[in-house]
C-alpha cells in the first residue's frame, strides 16, 4: 500500500475540506481511503499497490482546484446546540449490534437489519409520520424504490449529483445479445458485459430521496390556495459514496421518511419552522448531543463553490447533526427551501398560476436511531426511543 499527502489551501474552510476529501474517493480506483488532516491541512489518501500515486495526485490536484473559489469565505452556522457528557459515547455500538444480530453486512453501504434495530426503525418511522398528519395534515403516500430517469433529469440530478446515482438497467431487448450473456454465465461467474451496447438506456434509477416522487406525482398540476399543501413519504433510498461507505453511519441504501411541502413562500418557509421545532423536540426526548447547521447539498466538483454560497447565503439548507463521538456527528435530518425550482421543473403551479414554492424535511432513520445507540448504548437507547416515538 502506499500513502500520499497532498496539501489543500489554507484559505479553504474545514467544512470544505472535509467534503474534498469525500470526493476524493471517486478520482481514481487504485483510492482505498481518503482522510482530511486538520492539523497539517492536507488530504491523507491509502492507494492499493504502489506506482500510482502521480496520476491519483494530479486528478486529487485537478479536484481541488474545482472545489475551491472566491466564494467560499461564507461558511456554516450553528443555529441551535444541545451537548451532553462526551465521557458517554459507546464506540462499539454497531459491533453490539451485529453480535445480536440486529444488523448485518450484506455488502458495502448495505446492511440488514432484524430485531430491535427493525422494530425501532418502524417505531420512529411512525412516530414522523403521524406527526407529519396532526402537524402538517399530510397525505401520506407510499413510493416505489425506482424512479424515472426523467424525474431526475428535471431534478437536476444527473448534473449535480452525477457521483451518487445508482442506474436500474437490464439487459436490450436482443434474442442473440441475451443468449450470449447467458452462455458466459452458465457455471455461477460475476456479471461482465461485452459493450455498454448490451444495456438498455436506463429508464429508473434507484431513488436517491423520496421527495422527487411527490413532485412526479403533481407535476404538470395547479394547487389550490391557502396552506401549503403537504405530503409525506416512506422510502428506501440509494446514493452510491465509494470508500465512504461504511457501517450504519454511511449506508448506500437507507430508511428515508420525509414531509414535503408546496405553496407560497411564506406558507412553506413557515411549515418548515415547525418541523423544526418538532425535530428539535424529537433531539430533547432522545437526549441527544445535537445541532442545527446551515449547511449545502454534497454537490460534486464543478458547481460546488457557487451553490454552496448560494445555498449557505441565502439559509435555503439546515442539517440536524448528531454526534456519534466525541467531536464526530452525522447528518441525521435535512430541512430545505427549494424556492420556485421544482415547481418550475416538474410544471406546478399555485397561486396566480406561478410555479409553486417547494420545501422538504427528510430523516435518515438508520443514522438517527445508530446515533441514540452511538450516544446511549443498546438497552438506554431502545427505552428512550419508545418514549419519545409515543410522545413526540
Amino acid at each position: 500500500m502506499e500513502t500520499l499527502a497532498i496539501p489543500l489551501p489554507a484559505n479553504l474552510p474545514p467544512d470544505v475540506c472535509a467534503e474534498i476529501s469525500k470526493r476524493a474517493c471517486y478520482c481514481d480506483t487504485a483510492i482505498l481511503k481518503s482522510r482530511y488532516r486538520q492539523d497539517s491541512n492536507c488530504l491523507e489518501i491509502d492507494l492499493q499497490g504502489t506506482g500510482a500515486g502521480g496520476d491519483v495526485a494530479a486528478k486529487l490536484e485537478h479536484l481541488i482546484g474545482k472545489m475551491q473559489g472566491e466564494r467560499l469565505a461564507v461558511t456554516p452556522r450553528v443555529l441551535r446546540d444541545r451537548s451532553r457528557d462526551p465521557d458517554g459515547f459507546v464506540p462499539t455500538a454497531y459491533e453490539q449490534l451485529a453480535a445480536r444480530g440486529h444488523v448485518w453486512a450484506a455488502g458495502p453501504g448495505v446492511v440488514g437489519r432484524g430485531g430491535a434495530f427493525m422494530r425501532l426503525l418502524g417505531r420512529l418511522d411512525g412516530a414522523i409520520e403521524r406527526l407529519a398528519v396532526r402537524e402538517f395534515q399530510a397525505t401520506p403516500q407510499s413510493y416505489n424504490s425506482l424512479v424515472p430517469s426523467d424525474w431526475l433529469r428535471r431534478a437536476g440530478y444527473f448534473g449535480s449529483f452525477s457521483h451518487s446515482v445508482t442506474f436500474a438497467v437490464h439487459l436490450r431487448e436482443d434474442f442473440e445479445a441475451i443468449e450470449r450473456f447467458g452462455r458466459r454465465h452458465r457455471q455461477g461467474e460475476n456479471p461482465t458485459f461485452e459493450e455498454a451496447g448490451e444495456l438498455a438506456p436506463p429508464e429508473h434509477c434507484l431513488s436517491p430521496a423520496v421527495c422527487y416522487h411527490t413532485y412526479g406525482a403533481l407535476m404538470g398540476q395547479h394547487l389550490s390556495a391557502g396552506a401549503a399543501s403537504a405530503f409525506t413519504g416512506h422510502g428506501r433510498c440509494f446514493r452510491y459514496e465509494s470508500k465512504n461507505l461504511k457501517g450504519l453511519d454511511r449506508l448506500w441504501e437507507f430508511s428515508m421518511r420525509e414531509i414535503v411541502w408546496l405553496g407560497d413562500s411564506e406558507a412553506v418557509l413557515g411549515a418548515r419552522e415547525r418541523a423544526i421545532d418538532a425535530a428539535w423536540r424529537l433531539v430533547e426526548l432522545l437526549d441527544l448531543s445535537a445541532r442545527l447547521e446551515t449547511a449545502c447539498d454534497p454537490f460534486f466538483a464543478s458547481d460546488f463553490p457557487s451553490l454552496r454560497f448560494f445555498q449557505l447565503a441565502n439559509d435555503l439548507k439546515y442539517e440536524l447533526k448528531i454526534d456519534v463521538a466525541p467531536g464526530e456527528s452525522i447528518a441525521c435530518a435535512s430541512f430545505n427551501y427549494h424556492e420556485r425550482f421544482f415547481g418550475t421543473r416538474f410544471e406546478i403551479t399555485a397561486d396566480r398560476g406561478e410555479a409553486a414554492h417547494t420545501g422538504c424535511a427528510a430523516f435518515g432513520l438508520e443514522r438517527l436511531l445508530y446515533a441514540c445507540y452511538c450516544q446511549h448504548g443498546l438497552e438506554r437507547a431502545e427505552a428512550l426511543v419508545e418514549n419519545a416515538a409515543a410522545r413526540l
